[in-house]
């Protein structure tokens, strides 16, 4: 973001990025330095504008412009509600509801922990091709980054009120005109964003001192800026939008199969064999090890594959850290979604005050067996991870 600053009798003149024409009258020339200082750290919130948001909390966490045929009940979720971005599901979409093509029509995603590196898209309503080319898809789009902050005191039946301030400027994408899964990297940098978090969390807490428990949340705005046009009706369609740290070639593809789950050799690797011949990586010790923290002379981290459900689409997994040295080694059991290829968050088991040991089918029912000697439906679990509270 450029920042130029011109100096003059009468007062200065700023320019800062797309906010221009600023300008303020200072006589005393010792005001300029501490004006600019001011400027360098607080640009973004002297410009930006709150916007108070209701997000619904059912599949993800979202607001939508419109949404096509949308139930009156607020308690029903419609044929095409935003939440079928988030349900892993080609044979649902998002369809924006206004007049016309539905060119400004956005989606206002949250998440909670750190910016991914990628976004993955599925465009258009991938139900069938023939459905695909009916319907609009999205052409261009608008990304945008917001940070969102809620309360206790803010929460409703399906969802809660934030408010939410832009902290970046809008980025322009071109999606193809085709079926199937296409990524794009994330355009925003993560060490200003985490820094820019940092301070408006400092500062709205303060400013808010009597609302009790303050959460903070990133907020990603995907704008449609122009459509593909469909043979038959003017609506506009998104079958799926996810963020991921995994690259397109490190994802499973539409209709992908996992047919094997195995360890490396030397145990610091949980690979998935697929239908499509490939070999994936599901996660690797020395990165995650990194991520822990464990960088001491000697400290090691590996892995056992204790079990794998029958449908192929969870795993148990044993983390063992310890240091090659001798003493102690820590054994941590973990629950793993194949299909999305990511950790079921270890709050998400201790609500349910489960320790993952295996699966079992009870009267038909796919269920995780737990060291606590209790059973917990993986279907009910899936349905959690789909809520962007996990």
């Amino acid at each position: 973001m450029g920042i130029i600053i011109e100096a003059g009798q009468t007062g200065v003149k700023v320019e800062l990025g797309r906010f221009r024409g600023y300008s303020l009258n200072m006589k005393t020339t010792h005001l300029i330095p501490m004006f600019c200082l001011l400027l360098l750290f607080q640009a973004h919130t002297l410009f930006a504008q709150w916007e108070t948001v209701f997000f619904t909390e059912a599949g993800g966490i979202y607001a939508a412009s419109s949404e096509l045929e949308k139930p009156t009940d607020f308690m029903e979720v419609g044929e095409y509600s935003p939440m079928n971005l988030f349900d892993d599901s080609l044979e649902t979409s998002w369809v924006e509801g206004e007049a016309g093509p539905g060119t400004g029509s956005y989606i206002l995603i949250g998440q909670q922990g750190e910016l991914k590196k990628y976004m993955m898209i599925n465009n258009g309503y991938q139900k069938s091709e023939s459905l695909f080319l009916k319907n609009n898809r999205v052409k261009d789009f608008k990304l945008s980054l917001y940070s969102g902050f809620t309360s206790d005191m803010r929460a409703g039946q399906t969802g809660f009120e934030a408010d939410i301030l832009q902290i970046a400027e809008p980025v322009n994408f071109t999606l193809k005109d085709e079926m199937g899964i296409q990524p794009f990297g994330m355009p925003f940098e993560t060490a200003e964003v985490e820094a820019l978090r940092d301070s408006e969390l400092t500062r709205y807490t303060s400013a808010h001192a009597e609302e009790p428990g303050i959460q903070e949340f990133l907020i990603l705005k995907f704008e449609i800026a122009s459509v593909y046009k469909g043979s038959l009706w003017d609506d506009t369609c998104i079958a799926g939008i996810s963020f991921s740290n995994r690259s397109r070639e490190n994802c499973l593809l539409p209709k992908e199969q996992i047919t094997e789950v195995k360890n490396s050799s030397d145990d610091q690797k949980i690979l998935l064999l697929t239908s499509e011949n490939r070999e994936l990586l599901l996660v690797d010790a020395k990165t995650l090890a990194i991520e822990k923290g464990y960088t001491a002379e000697g400290e090691f981290l590996t892995f056992t594959l204790l079990d794998v459900s029958p449908d192929n689409l969870w795993a148990v997994i044993s983390e063992e850290h310890g240091f090659t040295s001798g003493g102690h080694i820590e054994e941590t059991s973990h629950l793993w979604s194949l299909a999305r290829m990511k950790e079921v968050p270890p709050a998400l088991l201790e609500a349910y005050n489960a320790m993952p040991l295996g699966f079992r089918i009870r009267s038909g029912t796919l269920y995780l067996e737990t060291y606590e000697g209790t059973f917990v439906r993986l279907g009910d679990l899936n349905v959690d991870m789909m809520s962007g509270r996990w």
